[in-house]
């Protein structure tokens, strides 16, 4: 039993291997290839309550704590090849927490039903054409009118595009509710794709999908606000947290996966009239690639034990950010390093599409940039250990 995981977690994660193993797995390949979840793989997943593992039960979810969604997690990035699956579950379902933290009722009846259940996806749309890490420089606006709110901006570089446009569903879109008050005037807001006044398209990557969206005064009820007009950066910053712990996972899974696959092609490979994994060199990548990557992965599901302490009224904040922003740190450097050196295992046959190693870098190094830089990981480490008064940006 994998420490600090419950017995009930671990038949969790069998069974959930097991359909994977029949429903995802054989899948990854066309999914790569299309770059599409179809309809029905989705309603399948949902119908095994991955789409709504964190939601509540009262909405179709499984109210499951956060450790549990770890396991998900790991599993469907180990299983899951294209990524795409990975990604629609992870922020499903972080996105659909914040919203039944913070939402209004009539939003939260509206939406988090049709996530649980397989019918949308739920994405952020936070970057601009001129902001990424400093997600308070958004110029999107968000504006009062009545009871409606009019949504005005560009987001580049946002996940769950496509899939909403065919699945259903749409963002929590950060914007300024007071523009006068830079980052202190934020907000954040469900808009759905098909809403009147959204344009969107995809950006071609290496990695999941990627898109753009621009919102021409887009209107939207007022219920569709989540929390209060000029405190959306409290309730981003505590998404980012609760998402980054899910994404350092998602880095792990397939790191995992790979290391396992490289070793046996090792003991097969020839060259120089032995086997590879007989040289040295190879063996010692092996080794610290193994202990580096299983460290990181207890230090994950630590984060992701006080991520559910935090939400059951216990632990402190400023901690948990710390371990949320440790672990995608360290997963960022050691997992990319891991996936590389084992590609080149591979010698030029990695980097092609006959084999399956290029679908690990490609999930890796796009997630090292997911929820956060490395270079942001660490402005936030340094800030939370040296205090608000040393922080090297802003203070929010």
């Amino acid at each position: 039993m994998e420490p600090g995981l419950t017995e009930e977690q671990e038949l969790y994660r069998r069974s959930l291997r097991e359909f994977l193993g029949k429903v995802l797995e054989p899948r990854s390949r066309e999914l790569f290839r299309t770059r599409r979840i179809p309809p029905e793989l989705w309603r399948e997943l949902a119908g095994f309550g991955l789409t709504g593992l964190l939601l509540p039960e009262e909405y179709g979810g499984s109210a499951s704590d956060y450790p549990t969604f770890l396991v998900a997690v790991e599993e469907l990035s180990r299983a899951d090849r294209s990524g795409l699956v990975t990604v629609g579950v992870l922020l499903s379902n972080t996105e659909g927490l914040i919203v039944s933290e913070h939402g209004r009722e009539r939003l939260k009846e509206e939406l988090l039903p049709s996530i649980a259940g397989g019918k949308a996806v739920l994405g952020l749309a936070s970057t601009e054409p001129g902001c990424g890490t400093d997600f308070t420089a958004v110029q999107t606006r968000i504006r009062r009118e009545g009871e409606e709110y009019v949504v005005t901006g560009e987001k580049q570089c946002i996940s769950l595009v496509a899939e909403a446009g065919t699945l259903g569903g749409g963002h929590l879109v950060t914007g300024k509710t007071s523009p006068e008050l830079g980052h202190r005037g934020m907000g954040l807001i469900y808009v759905p794709l098909s809403q009147r006044g959204v344009e969107w398209s995809e950006l071609e990557t290496l990695g999941p999908s990627l898109g753009r969206i621009r919102y021409e005064g887009v209107r939207v009820p007022s219920h569709h606000l989540v929390g209060e007009e000029n405190r959306g950066v409290y309730l981003i910053q505590e998404g980012f947290v609760i998402t980054r712990v899910a994404v350092a996972m998602s880095l792990v899974g397939p790191t995992l996966r790979l290391l396992e696959e490289g070793a046996e092609y090792l003991k097969q490979r020839t060259s120089f009239g032995r086997p590879l994994a007989r040289f040295q060199g190879v063996q010692f990548q092996l080794a610290e690639h193994r202990a580096r990557v299983d460290a990181i992965r207890l230090l994950t599901y630590r984060a992701g034990q006080m991520v559910e302490e935090l939400r059951r009224g216990r632990g402190n904040p400023s901690a948990v950010a710390l371990a949320a922003s440790e672990a995608k740190l360290l997963a960022s450097v050691d997992c990319l390093r891991a996936v590389t050196d084992a590609t080149l295992w591979y010698g030029a046959m990695g980097l092609t599409t006959e084999l399956d190693a290029h679908f690990a870098l490609r999930s890796v190094l796009g997630a090292t940039i997911a929820e956060g830089t490395v270079e942001a990981q660490k402005i936030a480490i340094g800030s939370l250990l040296l205090g608000r008064g040393f922080s090297s940006v802003r203070e929010t």
